[in-house]
């Protein structure tokens, strides 16, 4: 799968959208690649929608754990997140926006592509980390 396929930017807002049959690992990569894209292009705002992601495993707490860990270190907080998934991939209390927060991400998931917009929108553009 091209990145570059799914890829579209509106708004000041990267929506990628990949599609296809995926194991968790290449899905994973592939979304620290379009926060490697963003970030690169100083585009602060990723919209994920995975929904259209096939055969990808609900990942355990070690697997959004680490996804997470690599996003975060990407993005070097200069890109916010939101993520569409169906809801079954939704840990009940957000695991690994939790552990985002504790790494220097700020990300979201949610079920609809609204609400992830919604919460995008008004999420403040992040700026270089202080150390």
């Amino acid at each position: 799968m091209q990145l570059a396929d799914h890829l579209e930017i509106k708004e000041g807002i990267c929506e990628f959208r990949p599609s296809g049959e995926s194991t968790l690992v290449e899905a994973a990569t592939l979304i620290t690649s379009a926060f490697a894209y963003c970030r690169q292009r100083s585009i602060g705002k990723l919209l994920i929608n995975a929904t259209g992601l096939v055969g990808v495993p609900i990942p355990t707490l070690v697997e959004r754990f680490l996804m997470v860990e690599d996003w975060a270190q990407v993005a070097e907080g200069l890109v916010v997140g939101a993520m569409v998934v169906r809801p079954e991939y939704i840990h009940t209390k957000k695991f690994a926006v939790q552990v985002a927060a504790d790494l220097g991400l700020k990300i979201n998931v949610f079920p609809s592509e609204d609400e992830a917009f919604a919460w995008l929108s008004h999420s403040r553009e992040p700026g270089p980390q202080r150390r």
